[in-house]
């Protein structure tokens, strides 16, 4: 049994239009008919250009945008069919990790703040406890932050460390699947390489399950066991990363793999 099944999974927006009195002229197909499995501790990266529909899937996955059709099954139960009130709770079960840190912080809390405030999503009882103060250290450790700087805000931390405490938000109400939305892009090389190899001891450590979206094959065949690459809103390939990268069966992927920059040897100033 899959950990998180899609089954023909649709997302479509209506476009309105017809002068004074609305009405549908077409849809957007954002996810048309998409279909994956996902197997516990798996890493599936999904990749594509922007527009092609991946962040739309991401978010329907996590219930944040309803689906048109379709469903998504969670650890053997169909999130697609639970009233509101019970996605809510259920998504401390599945976190996300956003592109832009800054953005996903709230720059009026401070590292302790946001991750208590996380951290009590999932145990409540702990408002009053001194162990709150013992579970954010923990948590910073985690993701390779000092606690010293616990009390200190977004601002005042580098892009790398905002990304590491935006993972650390995610972690916190111990979720068992972290979908991971562009989140190495706004990141320098070198500060890219340390946040993949800690999502990949992050899985390895706390038996996570993730989809990592990105629009660069290189840096998803790193981090991922599966690749699924995603075109006007379809899943075009699917396979073993490596097997993807070297023997790409659509011409899509092809096209993808060719824009990824090679040093040349032969290259003369």
């Amino acid at each position: 049994m899959p950990f998180l099944e899609l089954k023909d999974l649709h997302t479509h927006f209506p476009v309105k239009g017809g002068g004074l009195i609305s009405r549908t002229l077409e849809f957007i197909k954002a996810v048309d008919g998409v279909s994956l499995s996902i197997e516990k501790g798996e890493i599936l990266g999904l990749v594509g250009e922007s527009g092609c529909g991946k962040s739309t899937l991401s978010r329907t996955v996590m219930q944040l945008q309803p689906a048109t059709s379709g469903q998504v099954i969670l650890d053997d139960e169909e999130l697609t069919a639970l009233p509101k009130h019970e996605v809510r709770s259920r998504r401390l079960d599945f976190q996300m990790i956003f592109q832009d840190p800054y953005a996903s912080l709230n720059p009026r809390m401070t590292v302790f703040s946001t991750l208590a405030e996380a951290i009590l999503q999932r145990h409540p009882n702990l408002k009053k406890d001194p162990t709150l103060t013992e579970k954010v250290v923990e948590l910073m450790a985690t993701v390779g932050l000092d606690s010293r700087f616990m009390k200190k805000y977004p601002h005042e931390f580098s892009g790398g460390q905002r990304q590491r405490i935006a993972i650390a938000r995610a972690l916190a109400p111990e979720p068992k699947l972290i979908i991971a939305d562009e989140p190495v892009s706004a990141l320098d090389v070198s500060i890219q390489s340390q946040i993949l190899n800690l999502l990949l001891d992050l899985r390895d450590k706390l038996d996570l399950t993730m989809i990592f979206i990105s629009h660069d094959l290189s840096v998803v065949r790193y981090i991922a066991d599966n690749i699924a690459v995603m075109y006007s809103g379809k899943i075009v390939e699917y396979g073993e990363a490596d097997e993807v990268f070297l023997n790409p069966k659509d011409d899509y992927t092809r096209k993808l793999l060719s824009a990824i920059p090679h040093l040349n040897a032969q290259a003369t100033a």
